[in-house]
């Protein structure tokens, strides 16, 4: 009877679309086979991205595509406030702005992603939200590496004649 609840389930979610992130059939393979990180904070999230394409090489002496971070800002700004006028809620903000090369020719316009989470904050949990916003910061950034890579994946290709 389990296997027959546990098919029934199977089926249910493959039929209304449901796929597990990087599975689905849509996923558009790379372009270039070895790419090149120049990428300040954002280096290793990149690279973890990259590196979970299939067919790709990150880091290589000769890459076929350098990708270059031009500005990463994070920036934290007080969301709501509670009756004693202390903020209450944060809302962090991480910007990127990336390029993409071939033989030091741009690839594209720079890809530029937005990611916004927010943060409730309490004095009597200092360190404790000191943590959870580092945790929430790294988070962050692997979401913008996913949505960097995701769109790197379109970018024109141009031959070597």
């Amino acid at each position: 009877m389990k296997n027959w609840l546990v098919l029934a389930i199977l089926f249910g979610l493959t039929s209304c679309g449901f796929h597990l992130k990087g599975t689905s059939a849509f996923d558009a393979p790379m372009p270039y086979h070895s790419w090149k990180i120049d990428g300040g904070s954002m280096q290793r999230a990149l690279e973890v991205v990259l590196r979970r394409q299939p067919d790709v090489i990150v880091n290589t002496e000769k890459p076929d595509v350098v990708v270059k971070v031009i500005s990463a800002t994070q920036d934290s700004s007080t969301s709501a406030v509670d009756l004693s006028g202390g903020a209450s809620e944060y809302l962090l903000t991480l910007n990127v702005s990336v390029q993409a090369y071939r033989h030091d020719q741009p690839l594209g316009n720079p890809i530029q992603v937005t990611v916004n989470r927010y943060m409730d904050y309490s004095d009597h949990e200092v360190l404790a939200k000191e943590d959870e916003q580092r945790m929430i910061w790294r988070d962050m950034r692997t979401d913008a590496a996913e949505q960097i890579v995701r769109r790197l994946a379109f970018l024109p290709v141009i031959t070597d004649e």
